[in-house]
């Protein structure tokens, strides 16, 4: 991220992170009389305010009108994250909290984020989002074909870690659910197990004696390759979310325009994985990215901020786990509750993958 351009002594320093911290709490724009009052006992109030409209003057603090106290601007979070913010440890209660929601076993993948996002949203007061595991390769696990009418049939493909993708296909012929299950029967004992370049492989290989040709499975597993292709392309990437109420209560989100213009962004899953996408960070230890107001690509989420990380289930797997809400977030208990959230799904994913 770009750095301010200009540096801020203590007592700056110190009325900043003050603002920060009353305006965060409060929702309301923050005077000098309430700094006086609260956390500078011994200064005067005309310094105070000579402070305030310094802070204004080169861009850390906005007087949003002349009788109103001030705000900061993303400038003024952006030099409060980098510089001034203490983060709070995760209290126990919070723990105690989240840890039975990782410690008990989950169906698959897609519960235990589901599960993840509900308890993230809770503890942050904002949106959580949660990009399921990216593998080297997907794998086959399993497979099923359910008859919908004579030439259309469901397609059900389970791959490694329980991720389920359905989807309708058209079939060549007609075919009955009996032929469709004997089908399936006969790839989940020849594939399952297999990446995206071992079935192609085994696609193109000639078919013995024994086999007798079938456009019918030839046509389903060019259909499973499809599939698995996406995956391992990306452009099938798990994202959920949760907590879309915690907007509403937010007074930054009266404005049912402004509104809409985020729920655009967190409804519309690729939108969404692209932005998360361009954001990644890398796969090292514990780092939490914060973009804040106007440094997000969207004009549509100039208004918040989105704090990030990278869980990571063993050497190969990793996803993004964040949380979006307004650029007035809690930060320093945030940031923390986040990592902690972060290192739980990469552990329950690793145990669930093996």
């Amino acid at each position: 991220m770009e750095q301010p351009a200009v540096p801020l002594d203590p007592r700056k320093q110190q009325i900043l992170k003050a603002v920060v911290a009353d305006y965060t709490e409060t929702g309301v724009p923050v005077g000098s009389h309430v700094l006086a009052g609260k956390y500078m006992l011994s200064w005067s109030s005309a310094t105070i305010r000579n402070e305030l409209a310094n802070l204004v003057d080169i861009g850390y603090l906005l007087q949003p009108h002349t009788s109103a106290g001030r705000i900061p601007t993303d400038v003024g979070y952006r030099y409060y994250v980098d510089f001034l913010m203490e983060e709070e440890p995760v209290p126990a209660t919070v723990r105690r909290q989240a840890d039975p929601v990782f410690d008990r076993p989950a169906v698959g993948v897609e519960e235990l984020l589901e599960s993840a996002a509900q308890v993230l949203a809770t503890l942050t007061d904002a949106v959580s989002i949660v990009t399921g595991p990216q593998a080297v390769t997907a794998r086959l696990k399993h497979v099923d074909f359910v008859s919908l009418d004579p030439r259309h049939a469901l397609l059900i493909l389970v791959l490694e870690g329980n991720l389920i993708r359905q989807q309708p296909v058209e079939l060549s012929g007609e075919a009955p659910q009996e032929a469709l299950s004997a089908l399936a029967a006969q790839l989940n004992g020849e594939l399952a197990g297999l990446d995206t370049t071992a079935i192609a492989e085994w696609r193109a290989a000639p078919a013995g004696p024994e086999q007798p040709p079938s456009p019918l499975r030839d046509q389903l597993i060019d259909h499973i390759l499809t599939f698995m292709r996406a995956v391992d392309s990306r452009q099938d990437t798990m994202v959920v979310h949760d907590g879309v109420r915690n907007l509403l209560r937010q007074p930054e989100f009266g404005d049912v325009l402004r509104l809409q213009q985020v729920l655009d962004v967190v409804e519309e899953e690729r939108v969404l994985g692209q932005v998360l996408a361009s954001l990644e960070i890398g796969a090292g230890g514990g780092g939490v990215q914060m973009v804040i107001g106007n440094e997000n690509d969207l004009e549509q989420l100039h208004g918040c901020s989105l704090v990030l990380t990278t869980y990571r289930a063993g050497e190969t797997r990793r996803g993004s786990i964040g949380v979006l809400g307004p650029t007035r977030m809690r930060y320093p208990q945030v940031a923390p509750r986040l990592r902690y959230i972060s290192q739980r799904v990469g552990e329950a994913i690793e145990r669930m993958l093996g």
